[in-house]
């Protein structure tokens, strides 16, 4: 899966509708997930936002990301993800 993109930076939710990730997924990705039931905190898997394209625009709550470096760590990432058997 290999995407052209035309722009340089996009909108989260265009990124999410072009790799089909759901909203709590990304959610996880970037916060973490718990699991209430067992009283359990997981560390996000996106520590450094900036090493997979994902961008803070000052004095806003708002995030760009460049689809290129996006895509290169999602490939990466999606590939261990295989080989290790997780979904």
């Amino acid at each position: 899966m290999q995407f052209e993109f035309e722009d340089r930076y996009y909108q989260v939710h265009e990124i999410q509708k072009k790799f089909g990730i759901k909203d709590k997924t990304w959610r996880n990705l970037l916060y973490g997930d718990s699991d209430k039931k067992r009283k359990v905190k997981r560390k996000p898997i996106i520590q450094d936002k900036s090493k997979v394209g994902l961008y803070k625009v000052p004095h806003t709550n708002y995030y760009v990301v460049d689809p290129n470096k996006f895509q290169d760590w999602f490939l990466e990432y999606a590939k261990v993800e295989i080989e290790n058997g997780d979904r």
